[in-house]
């Protein structure tokens, strides 16, 4: 049995820039870090003895005599891409946060399936975002960007510049250790309570190479580069406010009005400015709080939601084989 254990992330600056319709005409920059969140894949060889080819276990449990006749999108697809259908897999998922949520946990399966099935080639990061993005957005032809894929398989805080052929690099931010904790102290991270079918809102994002919003976004995530490289934990907030303003004006998919009045008791409490992560919706939404007195508020408001995170400094990786 092979056991891979992959990080969700939180996407700060650069959202929707990330896609191939933006990107190839104005590349993209985006910052942000992988999370101590993970989703844990269990990979074997399914015994002849059983009735059925493959057995894929997640929300639901689904056997099939062909591979593909998987309903899970993401198992399916690997499957495919890597020329599998002849091979008798048993492949369980298990995640310590809720998916469809914004957190990347598409891209964090995806990442992680190809490390446990491919786990004997080692791949580097680099390759294993590459597969990743390749069976998702050529081979299965969903909507969406690139990002989640890097932060799935790279971890640490970092920013990913994209070129315009869709080539990437990924740097660690130019922060001092102090200044990380001192930042992810003052952040906090809260679930609406909703999950969302990501794919259409995603497709609601493509919205063409010249939306001016989407041109702010890639703006904004370059002052906030520089807002990190100066270590100044207010400004970093207030543009992720007003990068999160810039997006809200995509599509009207990406904001409901519970978010927005979660952000009004939020801001009344002490956020200086935050976000719902991924694609939009509903999901989790990111915040830097003024204090760490304010930050408390917050916790206690929603306690019940409130889910406390550290950076994951690796991606994914195989913890058994």
């Amino acid at each position: 049995m092979v056991i891979s254990k992959t990080p969700f992330r939180i996407s700060l600056f650069g959202g929707s820039t990330d896609y191939e319709s933006f990107y190839s005409k104005h590349g993209s920059l985006l910052i942000g870090f992988a999370i101590d969140k993970y989703c844990y894949i269990n990979l074997r060889k399914n015994p002849r003895i059983f009735p059925y080819k493959s057995k894929i276990t997640y929300s639901s449990i689904e056997t099939v005599n062909d591979n593909r006749d998987i309903k899970h999108n993401g198992a399916r697809g690997v499957i495919d891409f890597f020329n599998l259908n002849d091979e008798r897999l048993e492949i369980s998922y298990f995640s310590d946060l809720p998916a469809q949520t914004g957190i990347g946990s598409s891209s964090s399966f995806v990442v992680g399936l190809v490390n446990a099935l491919k786990y004997e080639q080692k791949y580097t990061p680099k390759q294993l975002a590459n597969y990743a993005i390749s069976i998702e957005r050529h081979h299965l032809k969903e909507a969406g960007g690139i990002q989640d894929q890097i932060w799935a398989a790279y971890g640490g805080i970092n920013s990913i510049s994209i070129d315009t052929n869709g080539s990437f690099s990924v740097r660690s931010l130019p922060v001092s250790e102090e200044f990380i904790k001192d930042f992810i102290d003052s952040s906090f991270l809260i679930y609406t309570g909703k999950q969302r079918k990501s794919f259409g809102i995603a497709a609601s994002h493509d919205t063409g190479n010249e939306d001016e919003n989407k041109k702010k976004i890639l703006q904004l995530s370059k002052i906030g580069y520089n807002a990190f490289f100066r270590e100044d934990k207010s400004e970093i907030g207030l543009l992720i406010r007003d990068s999160w303003e810039s997006k809200k004006k995509i599509s009207n998919l990406i904001c409901s009005k519970e978010v927005d009045e979660m952000m009004t008791t939020l801001r009344t409490h002490g956020m200086i400015g935050g976000k719902l992560i991924g694609s939009g919706g509903s999901g989790f939404i990111f915040g830097v709080a003024t204090s760490l007195s304010n930050k408390q508020r917050i916790h206690e408001i929603f306690k019940e939601s409130y889910v406390d995170f550290k950076i994951s400094n690796t991606g994914s990786s195989i913890i058994n084989e």
